[in-house]
């Protein structure tokens, strides 16, 4: 079994970046990243989550990855200490200008080992 830690939200998303961290000027913040089994996402799901999964065909693979409705949400989200980052990390190289990867193109990078998930805590 999977323990679950406590945390203030949980968010699922597909990237992290810098710009999602609530900082002043003169704090520090921590984020601790570590790689994820989807058994460890789903657990970490299950007690509730926001999407910030904004492309249709990414929410419909995570959903079959995963067995939980994710629904396409394109946000902005701005991460706070206990907060959790949930991030589809794709491996595939840099797409062509105006490519999008298709529902089957995320799913066979999954299985391939070429998408997988990291857990990113604001500490």
């Amino acid at each position: 079994m999977v323990q679950v830690a406590q945390t203030q939200k949980v968010y699922l998303g597909n990237a992290f970046s810098i710009s999602m961290l609530s900082l002043t000027p003169a704090e520090k913040v921590n984020v601790e990243f570590k790689r994820a089994s989807t058994e460890e996402v789903r657990a970490l799901l299950s007690n509730g989550f926001v999407s910030a999964i904004g492309h249709p065909s990414a929410a419909s693979a995570l959903s079959k990855i995963l067995g939980v409705n994710v629904p396409t949400n394109r946000v902005s989200i701005t991460l706070q200490p206990g907060d959790t980052l949930i991030v589809f990390q794709l491996a595939v190289g840099r797409l062509a200008p105006g490519q999008e990867l298709t529902e089957q193109d995320i799913l066979s990078a999954f299985s391939q080992g070429k998408a997988y998930f990291v857990i990113a805590r604001v500490q």
